[in-house]
């Protein structure tokens, strides 16, 4: 291709504009312009708001208003970063029309417990992307002997901020150690207020040292996760008078990691980030082996170490190892995983060709998504929503193509005569809990 590649990329939380802010950023020798629509959210960290605005053109529209958008044919490709059915509405939307940009999709770092419901929503996707061998090999697992099995997916790394060109060397940067803090890994408010004095102890060992924690958002700002407590609440509650060397800081994490020798997280995609930077990183055990923590993915890093037991920051930084490299690759971290190859994948996919219908087949799932997507149903008949409702329903018959109540709940919802179609809801209705 001469011309630039012209791409739309599509979010609305926090973590997915960061994809979208990688993907922007990478060193590529594509020509690549980019248009990122921001789907309007109440408390999107300002922040990101303007480094988006930074890196491309910058749209702000409605899901219902971009997808109308007669604008969306000028696009080669079209990158959706979202969550749940808003990856699967796009799919539909956009598989119904005649001419339509190719389509990819990715995740946001590091893919922790919830790989498997996550892929559901993605398959059907001209192209997916995956960070790297661990979740391809898993991606294999999930759709081997069903009509997802040609799937297609690119590995693009977790190399998100490409090569560093002028880096302090460690000895130069000051004695501190950045905490990447994660709204919920852990979630129980218990857990919370152990990894804090975790840290508080650490300070207290280390007085010549400072631990900085990076809360994943500011109070105030809007993450995909629902925050019942702050870690600037749960600091305060848990500690009272916190030691002088252990602070919240807010300003960017890639700020804190240029100037740090040393990170601690649980399970931060922010552990990858910190190589970029030259700084070291290691994984806090101290909460256990638990897929809920994410930490479980960590565990054969070689850097996966109990804080709680460190003698101070001084002995763990002459001691900390570097990460295991065949770990790294096998997660995603080497030269050779780009954004190149999605660039190039783009433009060798064929040009999509309107069929009329959608994938159909049964892919190996969570029994949670397969309700997800009744239950999402069932609330946008209550304001009805048919469009919506026939949709979430077609998704949830491509699971289960033999599961005659939704077939015949799909039949009712897309029904177009409202008396026809209140007799047919009455009919196949069932209560889900």
């Amino acid at each position: 291709m001469t011309r630039p590649l012209k791409l739309l990329l599509i979010a609305d939380s926090d973590s997915q504009l960061l994809a979208c802010e990688a993907l922007c950023r990478c060193q590529t020798a594509w020509s690549v312009e980019f248009t990122i629509n921001v789907i309007p959210r109440e408390g999107t960290p300002q922040q990101i708001l303007q480094r988006i605005a930074n890196l491309g053109t910058l749209w702000r529209q409605n899901l219902r208003r971009l997808l109308n958008n007669p604008k969306l044919l000028r696009f080669d490709a079209v990158g959706v970063f979202l969550t749940g059915s808003k990856l699967n509405d796009i799919r539909i939307a956009l598989e119904r029309r005649q001419q339509r940009p190719k389509l990819f999709c990715g995740f946001n770092g590091v893919v922790l417990e919830h790989f498997i419901e996550g892929i559901s929503w993605r398959l059907g996707y001209d192209l997916i992307c995956l960070s790297g061998p661990r979740d391809r090999d898993a991606l294999n697992q999930l759709v081997a002997n069903t009509p997802f099995a040609s799937q297609q997916t690119v590995l693009t790394g977790l190399q998100r901020n490409g090569t560093i060109e002028t880096l302090i060397p460690p000895a130069q940067r000051p004695k501190r150690l950045v905490f990447a803090e994660q709204v919920v890994m852990p979630c129980s408010a218990r857990d919370r207020a152990e990894m804090v004095q975790i840290l508080a102890g650490l300070a207290t060992r280390s007085p010549n040292w400072e631990v900085l924690i990076k809360p994943r958002i500011a109070p105030g700002d809007a993450t995909f996760h629902d925050v019942e407590t702050h870690i600037s609440s749960t600091l305060l509650q848990t500690l009272g008078v916190p030691p002088a060397n252990l602070k919240l800081d807010y300003r960017p994490l890639t700020d804190l990691l240029r100037k740090a020798p040393l990170m601690a997280t649980i399970s931060s995609t922010a552990f990858f980030d910190a190589l970029d930077f030259g700084c070291r990183p290691v994984a806090m055990n101290d909460l256990g082996l638990h897929a809920s923590h994410g930490s479980h993915v960590f565990a054969g890093s070689g850097v996966w170490r109990s804080l709680r037991d460190v003698h101070d920051l001084d002995a763990l930084e002459q001691e900390l190892q570097e990460p295991n490299p065949q770990w790294l690759d096998w997660m995603g971290y080497h030269k050779r995983y780009c954004a190149d190859d999605l660039f190039d994948a783009l433009e060798n996919i064929e040009p999509p060709v309107a069929t009329g219908i959608t994938h159909c087949g049964y892919p190996t799932n969570t029994q949670s998504s397969f309700n997800q997507l009744r239950v999402s149903a069932e609330a946008a008949i209550c304001t009805a929503d048919w469009r919506g409702a026939a949709d979430l329903l077609s998704q949830a018959a491509q699971m289960r193509p033999q599961h005659r109540g939704v077939a015949r709940r799909h039949a009712a919802a897309s029904c177009r005569n409202p008396f026809l179609r209140s007799v047919g809801l009455i009919l196949s209705y069932r209560d889900l809990g």
